[in-house]
């Protein structure tokens, strides 16, 4: 390099834009981002409904959807459709099917990552149904002695 002074210099002004890049980004407070916000309840009735699965994708038919192999956790859509509607959508993905031609196929599948927060919403109603009945029988205890 002829001036090996001015490619340091081009690296520096691109990471101190980088920089600035950074410090001008817009900070948006979370209450301004999420509307609506409502407590999730009732949930540990209505995962009683979900029957988690193990399966297998069919990677040989379907090899243009580079699929994972092997054994899979999770639920079947037209399973959580009922109680959960907004946690199941229609994925649509294009795969080659021959020279210079392709296929859309499209499926329904379930956004296991949003039912996190259904579960921890079932799991303190039961904890909360748990301290109940240990009060509940401790009072029975002290009344039987």
């Amino acid at each position: 390099m002829k001036y090996p002074i001015l490619g340091k210099s081009a690296v520096l002004g691109l990471f101190l834009s980088a920089c600035v890049f950074t410090v001008n980004a817009q900070n948006i407070e979370e209450s301004e981002l999420k509307v609506n916000v409502e407590k999730v309840s009732g949930s540990a009735r209505q995962l009683i409904n979900l029957e988690p699965v193990k399966f297998q994708y069919d990677v040989k038919k379907y090899k243009g959807l580079n699929l994972p192999s092997g054994n899979q956790y999770g639920f079947l859509a037209s399973n959580v459709q009922s109680s959960f509607p907004e946690l199941v959508h229609e994925t649509a993905r294009q795969y080659p099917s021959g020279k210079n031609s392709n296929k859309v196929v499209t499926y329904k599948e379930v956004d296991n990552k949003d039912l996190i927060p259904v579960l921890v919403a079932a799991i303190k109603e039961q904890q909360s149904e748990i301290e109940m009945l240990k009060k509940e029988i401790g009072l029975l205890k002290k009344q039987a002695r």
